[in-house]
């Protein structure tokens, strides 16, 4: 073998390992340094630091560009930016990585709910439910339940909210979307029931209270009323709940003007 066959060879036998090298996958240390950046990358999310979040995530993503987790986690970044494009387009793919990966479905259902491609997201919705491993159900028949309730189907919302409440009795938007249901579907008695049990669950819950409140007031129980809202007085922070409950604690009781 002469010396240039020798070193086209070498040549060869390099590109070869490097090809096998790139077919491999990352290095451990490549997905290490991906996972950290991924981590990184959430706490700049939850913090609202969006330009920060993307560097981090899209390094993330280049160092492990299979990585559901990585995907799914861009996606929400793209959606808290107000892009649901490519929100759609990362979560989508999370889901084509990792196809039983319930979370990914269920906010890739939020983004296509968002954008009202409702069938796709019931499809995504239910399919989030149906995981054994998912361990919040309670989340994704919620979403089910506020799709339906979007497209005007009245008793598949009810019945979405009905299993959002079996699954997690201590979730009180499933307990607020049953009883909005109820009330739709003229069943207003019901709807006043749903809310007092939620509330002996959850008795702070001041969203509860309100809802009470106008409950009570459509089904002309003024006295209930009054002391609902007065609750809402008692347990709501935000200031905004605050000054509607006093408006009405005002117009169904002048004196406390």
């Amino acid at each position: 073998m002469t010396a240039g066959t020798v070193r086209t060879f070498l040549i060869a036998a390099f590109l070869s390992a490097a090809v096998l090298a790139g077919c491999a996958g990352p290095s451990a240390e490549r997905k290490k340094e991906a996972d950290a950046r991924m981590r990184m990358g959430v706490t700049f999310l939850d913090q609202r630091n969006l330009p920060m979040a993307m560097r981090e995530l899209t390094r993330a993503a280049e160092l492990d560009p299979d990585n559901p987790e990585i995907e799914m986690t861009l996606g929400l970044a793209w959606q808290a930016r107000g892009d649901s494009g490519n929100a759609e387009e990362h979560l989508r793919r999370a889901v084509a990585l990792k196809p039983d990966y319930a979370e990914a479905r269920n906010n890739l259902g939020i983004v296509l709910a968002g954008r009202k491609k409702w069938d796709e997201a019931v499809r995504e919705f239910e399919a989030a439910a149906a995981n054994p491993m998912y361990t919040t159900p309670e989340r994704a028949y919620f979403n089910l339940g506020e799709v339906y309730r979007a497209k005007g189907d009245k008793e598949k919302a009810e019945a979405a909210y009905r299993k959002s409440v079996e699954a997690d009795g201590r979730y009180a938007p499933s307990w607020l979307g049953l009883s909005g249901a109820l009330a739709d579907q003229g069943k207003t008695q019901e709807a006043a029931a749903v809310l007092s049990r939620c509330l002996e669950i959850l008795p702070d819950h001041a969203p509860a209270w309100m809802e009470l409140g106008r409950v009570y007031l459509r089904l002309s129980r003024p006295a209930d009323a009054l002391k609902a809202f007065q609750n809402v007085l008692v347990y709501a922070t935000d200031p905004e709940s605050r000054k509607q409950a006093a408006a009405y604690v005002t117009l169904i009781d002048p004196e406390k003007r």
